[in-house]
């Protein structure tokens, strides 16, 4: 009796941590040369650094990325963004930049969770690729 208990008692652990999502991290930047972009919405964004930009088409904004000396971070944070981990509506916006990122050069790129801030330190990574 006390064999058939044990078992099922060794593995609750494995079973509720196994669900858990881990929180989301913060992002910390730490390549000063990074390219800095908040999406506001599908389609309308704005360079933050190196330098700020009014807020733009997209287009607009990746040849203006293009024309920059080339960095390898770029940090997108989304603005205006709803969902509770990332699903259609992520994948909708960053999809984009990160194609249009990636045939610049970049090798890190950053999807963050926007707050209405232009600083991106301290705020949710959503994505990170290498």
């Amino acid at each position: 009796m006390k064999i058939q208990l044990l078992l099922p008692m060794l593995a609750l652990p494995f079973l509720l941590s196994s669900c858990a999502t881990p929180p989301p991290q913060a992002f910390h930047n730490t390549d000063n040369t990074a390219l800095v972009i908040k999406s506001i919405d599908q389609n309308t964004g704005q360079l933050l650094l190196p330098t700020a930009s009014s807020p733009a088409d997209n287009r607009d904004l990746f040849l203006q990325a293009k024309h920059l000396a080339q960095h390898q971070t770029a940090v997108v944070i989304l603005e205006n963004y709803t969902e509770s981990r990332p699903g259609d509506q992520f994948r909708d916006r960053s999809f984009v930049w990160f194609a249009a990122l990636r045939d610049l050069g970049y090798e890190h790129i950053y999807f963050l969770r926007g707050k209405g801030t232009s600083d991106p330190n301290g705020l949710p990574t959503l994505a990170r690729y290498d």
